[in-house]
C-alpha cells in the first residue's frame, strides 16, 4: 500500500513538473521573441538614419532587418497557436540566416554580428534542448568557417561599416545579447524556484503518504490482533460449549451455559451468546423431550409388570427353605415372603447388609424400574464377605436382564396372538357379503373371543340417548 501511494505521488509530481518546464519554455521563447523584435526594429532605425547619411550604405542590410522582424512577428503567431516547437524552429533557421547575412554587411567575420552568434546557440539549447543546441552550434561553426575561408582567400568581401556605425551595432549587440542573457537567467531562477517548490511539495507529500502508509499499518496490525483475539475467545468458548455438550451426553441433564459470564467477557461477539442462548434452550428442550419420553416408558413399564401380575402370569414372590438334608431344600410361591430389609434396599436403591439379612432391588430396563427385590438370609453372626455381595450383586443383574427378557417375550407373544386372532376374526367378516350377516359374525367372532355374555352392534346416523 506505501508503496502504490508513493508512486502515485510521484507520477504526480512528475506531470506537474513536466508541465512547468514546457510554460516555462514557451514563456522564455514569448520574452526572447519580443526582444529580438525590439531589437530589430531599434536596428532598423538606425540602419534607415545610417542610411540617409551614408551614401552607399547597403539597402540589402535593411531589407534583412524587415526579414528579421517579420520572423519574429511569426514566431510569436505560432507561440499564441501552440505550435512550440514549429516556433523554436522557426525562430533559430530564421535568426541563424539573417545574422550570417547580415555578417557580410558588418565587417565580415570579424564584425560585431559574430557575438550574437553563441547567444542563439544558447538559446536555441534551452528551448529546444541538448540536441538542438548542438545542431545550431555546428550549423554556426560550418557556415562560419567556410565565410572565413572564403574571406580569407578574396572570394567574399565584406562591406566595411563606418566605425562610429560598427561601434553603435557594437553596443546594441551587446545589449541585447546582455538583455536575452538577464531573460534567460530570470528565467532560471524562476524555474529553479518552481523545482524547489516542487520538490518541497514532494516531500511534503510523500510525509504525508509516509503518515497515511504508517496510521493504515498500525490499523492493519490493530485488526489483525483484534481477530487473532476473537480467534482465541471462539476457540474458548468453543471449548467450553463442546465441553457442556459432553457433560449433557454424560447425563447431566441440570448442567447450563454461564451465559452472563460468557456476556462479561471483553470483546465478546453477540453472535456467540446469542449461540450459547439457543445451545441453552435446544439442550432443555431436549431434556425435557428425553425425560417425557422416559416416563412414558417407565408408566409403560410398570403397567407391562402390573399386567402380568394381575393375569398370574409372574406370582408375587417366591421362598426358599433349606432342609437339613442338601435334598431337601426347596422353593416355593410365596405371597408374603417379602422381608423388612427388601423395603429398605427399594427405597435406597442400593443393597442394604446386616449380620444375618441381605437384600438388593430388582431393576428392570434401561431406566432401572423397580419391579421387585431379592432378599437372603443365613443363621449365624458372620457378616458377609466381598466375594458374597459381589456374586448376590451380579446374580440380581443377570435376574433383572432375564426377567425383562421374559417379559418382553411374553409382550411379543400375546401381541402375535392378539394380531392372529384379529385377523383371523377380521378374514371370517370379510367373507360375509351382506351387513346383517356381517354384523351377525363381527358380535359372534368376538363374544367367542372374549368369552362375553353379551354383545351389542347398533347403526344410526346420529347419538342416541341413554338408556
Amino acid at each position: 500500500m506505501n508503496n502504490v501511494l508513493k508512486a502515485l505521488a510521484d507520477r504526480s509530481t512528475s506531470g506537474d513538473t513536466l508541465l512547468d518546464e514546457q510554460t516555462r519554455r514557451e514563456r522564455l521563447l514569448r520574452i526572447i521573441a519580443r526582444l529580438s523584435f525590439a531589437a530589430f526594429a531599434v536596428f532598423l532605425i538606425g540602419y534607415l538614419v545610417t542610411w540617409l547619411f551614408v551614401p552607399d550604405f547597403p539597402l540589402l542590410l535593411i531589407g534583412t532587418d524587415i526579414v528579421a522582424i517579420f520572423v519574429t512577428l511569426a514566431v510569436l503567431r505560432l507561440l499564441s497557436r501552440g505550435s512550440f516547437m514549429r516556433a523554436v524552429g522557426l525562430y533559430t533557421a530564421g535568426v541563424t540566416f539573417i545574422l550570417f547575412t547580415a555578417v557580410y554587411f558588418v565587417n565580415g567575420t570579424m564584425g560585431p554580428i559574430v557575438l550574437a552568434l553563441p547567444v542563439i546557440a544558447l538559446i536555441a539549447g534551452e528551448l529546444g534542448g541538448r540536441k538542438v543546441a548542438l545542431i545550431t552550434t555546428a550549423v554556426h561553426i560550418v557556415i562560419y568557417v567556410v565565410l572565413a575561408i572564403l574571406e580569407a582567400v578574396g572570394v567574399l568581401v565584406p562591406y566595411q561599416m563606418p566605425e562610429i556605425v560598427s561601434r553603435l551595432i557594437w553596443g546594441g549587440i551587446f545589449i541585447t545579447a546582455a538583455t536575452v542573457m538577464v531573460a534567460i537567467n530570470q528565467q532560471f531562477v524562476a524555474f529553479m524556484h518552481t523545482a524547489l517548490s516542487t520538490s518541497r511539495k514532494r516531500e511534503e507529500t510523500l510525509a504525508e503518504v509516509s503518515q497515511q502508509a504508517q496510521a493504515a499499518a498500525a490499523a492493519e496490525r490493530a485488526a489483525q490482533q483484534q481477530a487473532l483475539e476473537t480467534a482465541q475467545q471462539l476457540q474458548e468458548v468453543a471449548r467450553e460449549y463442546v465441553a457442556f455438550l459432553e457433560q449433557v451426553a454424560g447425563g447431566d441433564y441440570s448442567a447450563i451455559l454461564d451465559l452472563d459470564a460468557l456476556a462479561g467477557r471483553e470483546n465478546m461477539p453477540l453472535e456467540l451468546i446469542s449461540l450459547g442462548e439457543y445451545i441453552n434452550t435446544t439442550v432443555a428442550s431436549l431434556v425435557e423431550a428425553l425425560d417425557e419420553a422416559q416416563s412414558i416408558q417407565e408408566r409403560y413399564l410398570v403397567q407391562s409388570w402390573e399386567g402380568l401380575m394381575e393375569a398370574r402370569r409372574a406370582p408375587g414372590g417366591y421362598r426358599y427353605r433349606a432342609g437339613e438334608a442338601d435334598d431337601a431344600s426347596q422353593v416355593e410361591v410365596d405371597e408374603d415372603a417379602w422381608l423388612p430389609q427388601m423395603t429398605r434396599a427399594v427405597h435406597s436403591r442400593d443393597v442394604t447388609v446386616e449380620t444375618q439379612e441381605l437384600a438388593l432391588p430388582i431393576a428392570s430396563g434401561t431406566r432401572a424400574q423397580l419391579i421387585g427385590a431379592l432378599g437372603v438370609r443365613r443363621e449365624g453372626s458372620e457378616a458377609w464377605s466381598e466375594d458374597e455381595l459381589a456374586l448376590v450383586t451380579t446374580v440380581t443383574d443377570q435376574l433383572a436382564q432375564t426377567l425383562e427378557n421374559l417379559r418382553l417375550l411374553d409382550e411379543t407373544t400375546r401381541r402375535a396372538a392378539r394380531e392372529q386372532m384379529a385377523g383371523e376374526i377380521t378374514g371370517r367378516i370379510r367373507e360375509a357379503v351382506e351387513i346383517e350377516a356381517v354384523l351377525e359374525r363381527a358380535l359372534s367372532e368376538l363374544g367367542r373371543a372374549f368369552a362375553a355374555e353379551r354383545g351389542t352392534a347398533y347403526l344410526a346416523l346420529g347419538e342416541q340417548e341413554e338408556a
